[in-house]
């Protein structure tokens, strides 16, 4: 498991205690993932504090021992649980920018909106409470490893524009983006959780980028 938290550590995410094992096989993957899965599972169900290695081997069909083959402790699988769920909603990112490139800008964030704000609104409960943990769990040079990933992809998707702004511009343009779009996201999930309005939120940030972006 070493490589796997140690690329949680790299994206910013703090790591509690040494790693037992670096899984090289599908059944050692699928484990990892079982874990990950039961954790969140046990989260929603318990929060965190209440949260038990115990249970959450239990739920996720593995034995103690299996639990301590892969990660540290409970602190080290919360913070390779929010690594993973970060990095897939950082490669559909990518992947939609690279979708839509060569598009108008205001096309473009669109887009890119459009794909995170379904992406979390697809799990509110879940998405919500790791927007919780991760302020519990990471510092702040942990947070702001995992910010700036997302800004440089903003960034990489402004200069693939048609209409692509001038580059001295591109790197404020991208973080205030980013700051619309992750600080209402997650400042609503975290305040109101299951009860908010999923296709008001997705308006309300797509208008906000927008203006933005007119105001030149």
């Amino acid at each position: 498991m070493a490589k796997i938290l140690g690329k949680a550590t790299e994206s910013g995410v703090r790591l509690s205690g040494p790693t037992r094992r670096k899984p090289r096989q599908q059944r050692a993957h699928l484990s990892s993932e079982a874990l990950q899965e039961a954790f969140v599972r046990v989260l929603m169900d318990k929060g965190y504090a209440k949260a038990t290695i115990r249970e959450i081997a239990a739920v996720a069909g593995v034995g103690i021992g299996t639990f301590y083959d892969y990660v540290a402790n409970k602190d080290a699988l919360a913070a390779l649980t929010i690594h993973m769920h970060v990095k897939q909603l950082a490669i559909a990112m990518a992947a939609c920018a690279e979708r839509h490139r060569g598009v108008p800008t205001q096309v473009l964030a669109a887009a890119l909106i459009d794909d995170q704000v379904d992406r979390i609104l697809s799990d509110i409960p879940r998405w919500a409470e790791l927007f919780v943990l991760e302020r519990q769990v990471s510092s702040r040079t942990a947070y702001s490893k995992h910010y700036e990933q997302f800004v440089s992809l903003w960034q990489q998707a402004l200069a693939s524009a048609s209409d692509a702004m001038p580059v001295a511009l591109q790197p404020l343009k991208a973080r205030m983006i980013h700051a619309i779009v992750y600080g209402w996201m997650t400042q609503s999930l975290i305040t109101q959780g299951p009860a908010v309005d999923g296709e008001a939120l997705g308006d309300e940030v797509k208008a906000a980028v927008s203006a933005y972006l007119r105001g030149g």
